[in-house]
């Protein structure tokens, strides 16, 4: 009984998780709906783990119609899909949001050396004046 508990556990946590992970990543991929986009994405995780079940408990039934069995097999196959492709936006939202800072940084980096380098330039000429001017003023 205990090993049915940790199973059951188990694979709803796993379910969970996925489907969490599912509905951020469509979330990412779809930023103009995220109200719509959490709903429809929890309504399908459920429906898919329902189908699931369903199929489960019923596979064996000669009363269930065959086209029911294949209908909810490729509803199932779809949903996998579907919470693949959010699985899929998740990551890669993390990974550009790891990746998108350093390419600003040094985007950043190379205007302050331009700056500083402008800035030098307008240094030099100053000086440069100031000489001419002092040189100007001894010869004078």
């Amino acid at each position: 009984m205990l090993t049915i508990i940790i199973v059951f556990l188990s694979a709803i946590s796993i379910s969970v998780i996925a489907a969490g992970y599912s509905i951020a990543g469509l979330t990412a991929l779809f930023a103009g709906a995220v109200v719509p986009i959490i709903a429809m994405g929890s309504a399908l995780e459920v429906g898919k783990l329902v189908a699931a079940s369903w199929l489960y408990n019923n596979w064996r039934n000669k009363l269930v119609p065959k086209t029911i069995k294949l209908y909810l097999t490729f509803a199932v196959i779809v949903l996998i899909f579907i919470t693949s492709m959010g699985i899929f936006g998740f990551l890669s939202k993390a990974h550009l949001d790891q990746v998108q800072p350093t390419s600003s940084n040094n985007i950043k980096i190379e205007l302050i050396d331009n700056q500083i380098k402008q800035q030098n330039l307008i240094l030099i000429d100053c000086f440069g004046i100031k000489k001419m001017t002092n040189l100007k003023m001894m010869t004078i």
